[in-house]
């Protein structure tokens, strides 16, 4: 992306789980030195949806 390239902070977290049990992630960017905001979002979203420990039962191959 875009904000990559700029030098400013972006992160991929899982979001939710699909009905097949696959995992759905949401792309956040945020401004240059803003890295502990991205940190802090992803950090309440596990709290909210803790996702860890969840495998999906699908294999790619």
């Amino acid at each position: 992306p875009l904000q990559n390239v700029a030098g400013a902070p972006a992160m991929s977290v899982p979001l939710a789980w699909s009905a097949g049990g696959l995992p759905i992630g949401i792309h956040f960017s945020a401004p240059v030195g803003e890295e502990r905001r991205l940190l802090e979002l992803a950090y309440e979203l596990e709290q909210a949806q803790p996702w860890a420990a969840r495998r999906p039962g699908v294999n790619a191959g």
